[in-house]
């Protein structure tokens, strides 16, 4: 259900592009069928969004948003770098067992990016943030003696999501890869090492 200060025909909108999007890519989706997806006019479609670049951009910076939430509460929920490994990698792993398109559309917007200012725009500034808010919740558990890092806070923090990102185009093209449990593990003992130099 949309937060109360969200239109909900907005949301009805967005839905639909994230459904086609994930389906059919940027190049095949169009204005009308995000307008028959949601069940709405093209005019009206036209009121919320100019074109199908303004579209993405929205749905790629509300995803983000969610993951921004999502990695401040794992340094929220955890409290040892071990927690922060699993919360990390169960965060992963969730998605792309219950919500693979979810990445998918991250992926496709970085395709996009490369011909579209407005949509490399909004994902540079957002994948700013996430990283931030990744970085942020290193240097509080540095800043409380929780991790010891060999490399700078932010230096980890790029690392992490680029650890992030690479498993997450990995999985999503060798779905199988997420029944494998070994996997998983060493993606967690690896950031544990990252997170501390004395292990």
């Amino acid at each position: 259900m949309p937060p109360k200060d969200k239109d909900p025909k907005e949301q009805i909108i967005l839905s639909a592009v994230r459904t086609l999007l994930a389906q059919k890519g940027y190049m095949g989706t169009t204005i009308s069928l995000v307008a028959r997806e949601a069940g709405v006019s093209r005019g009206l479609l036209h009121y919320y969004f100019k074109n199908e670049d303004e579209m993405l951009a929205r749905v790629i910076k509300e995803n983000m948003e969610i993951s921004i939430a999502m990695i401040g509460t794992v340094f929220e929920q955890h409290k040892t770098p071990k927690g922060y490994a699993k919360g990390i990698v169960d965060l992963l792993r969730g998605v792309m067992e219950q919500d693979p398109d979810f990445l998918s559309l991250f992926f496709e917007g970085f395709a996009v990016a490369r011909q579209s200012e407005l949509v490399n725009t909004e994902l540079a500034t957002l994948y700013g943030k996430f990283r931030k808010a990744l970085e942020t919740g290193l240097q509080s558990a540095f800043d409380r003696q929780i991790i010891s890092p060999a490399l700078p806070v932010e230096t980890l923090a790029a690392i992490i999501t680029g650890i992030i990102d690479g498993m997450g185009l990995q999985l999503l093209t060798e779905p199988d890869l997420c029944q494998n449990q070994i996997l998983w593990q060493g993606i967690e003992t690896a950031m544990v090492d990252l997170f501390c130099r004395d292990r």
